[in-house]
């Protein structure tokens, strides 16, 4: 993975408290952010995948041959 170096400008409470927080988790300010951002982008996918999901099953409507009591939570959310 390519990467690149970028800016951020923060409270200095929040900072601190960052780097507190990674020192007792083991890590760096850098790998907590990564994991941060990724964990926050994947959410956003399963929300956007969920969404679709359930607009596909709606788009069928009462034609649809699928019975609503069959679908399941898990399936309408995709959980991985």
């Amino acid at each position: 993975m390519q990467t690149r170096n970028i800016t951020f400008n923060l409270p200095v409470e929040l900072i601190q408290q960052a780097k507190v927080y990674a020192a007792q988790h083991n890590t760096t300010m850098n790998a907590l952010l990564r994991e941060l951002l990724l964990e926050k982008l994947s959410k956003d996918d399963r929300v956007r995948t969920a969404a679709q999901r359930f607009l596909e099953l709606a788009r069928k409507g009462p034609n649809s041959t699928v019975d609503p009591h069959t679908i399941r939570r898990e399936e309408l959310h995709e959980r991985w």
